[in-house]
């Protein structure tokens, strides 16, 4: 599991306009421009990190390896899987006494979708 190439891009976009209210800034000297940058720059780089860092990679027939978007990383057992639940712009995956936040624009492999779904509905 991986995220589209589009939300490096939307990250990417968003980093040129929080440059591009830091230039209108400079020239106007408008408070809210400065505002503007934060918020910009401040989604941009969460859109980058979960671009970058959230992901599930499958390291063998019984294990698979979960990375936040902050970057933090952590092995699981698919045998520990005991539900998911679908949100509306999400879903999330519990596995042991902890939660998979999986992005619905996220790229699953059919191999990761059979080993979920074989594990939750094991006899």
């Amino acid at each position: 599991m991986f995220l589209p190439r589009w939300l490096m891009m939307f990250g990417v976009v968003l980093g040129l306009g929080a440059v591009g209210f830091l230039v209108a800034f400079l020239f106007l000297l408008y408070l809210g421009l400065l505002v503007g940058m934060v918020i910009c720059g401040a989604i941009s780089v969460l859109a980058l990190m979960c671009w970058n860092n959230q992901k599930i990679v499958i390291l063998d027939e019984e294990r698979f390896e979960y990375t936040t978007f902050t970057g933090r990383k952590k092995v699981y057992r698919f045998s520990d899987i005991k539900a998911l639940k679908e949100n509306n712009d999400s879903s999330t995956l519990f596995v042991g006494d902890d939660k998979i936040h999986i992005e619905s624009a996220a790229i699953i492999s059919d191999r990761l979708v059979e080993k979920i779904v074989k594990n939750l509905y094991k006899n």
